[in-house]
């Protein structure tokens, strides 16, 4: 059965012909996102042989043509648009960073993190534009959908940190992601022994405070 997080990833496919879907694991989200009309067709990537075995199965189950490949990156593909989900920021940048030219190709990019996202949005800076942001609540656990398109961006540092989109739509899931977060660093703080990492810390509660403010004001 598909999450709430794979089906929110999936509406930012809308309108395009051929999805790319990297780490595609079972293979849900393009299944639904083609069967939703999101887009015409799709193709399955994976690093690994095993997670395309179990997508193909799935594709047989709703009679689906789907191609698979095994690529450790982005394949170059006619895709035109792309997800990336189910990894950490510093997975999700490997990627980019290794096939950086087919990423350019492509008109939309859908990444979705598990965390990190401040680190993610400091690659990307300069490289692509941040269209859209949504922060959704599946299975006990924030995430961030940060889709891309193609642009030469500068972000300063609080747009890197919270997101540039998310700061100004401000949503309630936004805002009660980074209520748990201050309360999860003040928790933390005063057992940080290492200076450096305690400024820090400081830092981002400080910066989480003011944004919160903002909405008592």
């Amino acid at each position: 059965m598909i999450s709430s997080r794979l089906i929110s990833i999936s509406k930012y496919t809308k309108g395009y012909n051929l999805l790319l879907d990297v780490g595609s694991d079972h293979g849900l989200l393009p299944i639904y996102a083609i069967n939703n009309n999101y887009v015409k067709d799709a193709i399955a990537s994976d690093i690994n042989f095993k997670p395309l075995i179990k997508a193909k199965e799935n594709f047989k189950k709703y009679n689906l043509d789907i191609k698979t490949i095994i690529y450790d990156g982005i394949p170059k593909t006619n895709a035109d648009c792309i997800v990336i989900a189910g990894m950490g920021s510093e997975l999700i940048i490997q990627i980019l960073e290794k096939t950086l030219d087919n990423a350019k190709n492509l008109k939309r990019l859908i990444l979705c993190p598990n965390t990190d996202y401040e680190m993610l949005r400091t690659y990307i800076n300069h490289k692509f534009n941040i269209v859209f942001e949504e922060v959704i609540y599946d299975k006990n656990h924030y995430y961030e959908i940060i889709v891309l398109e193609k642009g030469d961006s500068n972000y300063n540092e609080y747009e890197l940190y919270f997101g540039p989109v998310l700061l100004k739509t401000r949503s309630k899931e936004f805002i009660n992601k980074l209520e748990k977060d201050l309360k999860t660093l003040k928790n933390i703080v005063n057992g940080i022994t290492d200076l450096i990492k305690k400024e820090n810390v400081e830092k981002e509660i400080k910066m989480i405070e003011e944004i919160l403010c903002q909405d008592t004001l």
